[in-house]
């Protein structure tokens, strides 16, 4: 029985390579529990660190890679974000929550249903595969642990009208087909792999038909974002006018 142990701890240090002050016990132990469940090797250093979580890549024993988003459990700032736009989807109004770690295993599970509605409507988004408490898994956009740019961070010669116009179209299958507004499109939250883009961070994204009062005003400011990147690195675009009235808002 000793050995056992032994061995499994091993194993554990093998798996886990990350030494990161975000990473407490409880997570350490969660991300065991997903390691098991999808049967991943290694997990490696964060790839990206926002102000609600960092991404890590995990790679499966058949060579797969993951990305594990993992959400802060300790900061104020994430602690207000997700009070904001989780409480006030009406999928999780019923939801009682004690005490921060609940709230965050929330926003983890939201962001997974958005993801999973989008990738079904046919929204170009890393697919998710697992959340669990306060880690979401899901496809990783890149190669071999290393992400793909974001829309930003692309030389200037890889932004093309031919990229804008997938990006307004990836806008379009959102509204028209999936009814979601993202509420937070940017440069920064676009990432760009074989010449096409990916919409990520899609934690705070609403149905239209659930905020009807604020959902064109919030519609037009993405897409206003969206010109405006592509407008400064002199790409031609279509007046944000032109684009809303190819979309089935209905408000």
């Amino acid at each position: 029985m000793p050995k056992i142990k032994k061995e499994k701890k091993a194993k554990d240090e093998d798996l886990f390579k990350v030494v990161d002050s975000t990473i407490d016990t409880r997570t350490e132990r969660n991300i065991y529990e997903v390691s098991r469940e999808l049967h991943i090797e290694e997990v490696l250093g964060a790839i990206s660190s926002g102000k609600e979580a960092k991404v890590y890549p995990a790679r499966g024993e058949d060579g797969k890679w993951y990305a594990l988003k993992i959400y802060y459990v300790s900061t104020a700032a994430s602690k207000r974000a997700f009070q904001k736009y989780t409480f006030s989807d009406p999928r999780f109004k019923d939801i009682k929550v004690s005490n921060t770690r609940q709230l965050i295993a929330t926003w983890a599970r939201k962001e997974f249903k958005n993801l999973k509605i989008l990738f079904d409507a046919g929204v170009r988004v890393p697919e998710p595969y697992l959340v669990y408490e306060n880690i979401l898994t899901m496809q990783f956009i890149g190669e071999e642990g290393f992400r793909a740019p974001l829309l930003k961070e692309l030389p200037a010669e890889e932004i093309t009208k031919e990229l804008y116009d997938e990006v307004i179209n990836q806008v379009e299958i959102m509204v028209n087909k999936a009814r979601i507004i993202h509420c937070d499109l940017s440069e920064f939250n676009i990432m760009v792999y074989d010449n096409l883009p990916y919409i990520i961070d899609v934690g705070q994204a609403i149905f239209i038909e659930e905020e009807q009062s604020h959902a064109l005003e919030l519609l037009r400011r993405d897409i206003d974002n969206i010109n405006r990147f592509f407008k400064d690195m002199e790409i031609e675009i279509m007046p944000t006018e032109e684009i809303l009235k190819r979309l089935k808002i209905n408000i």
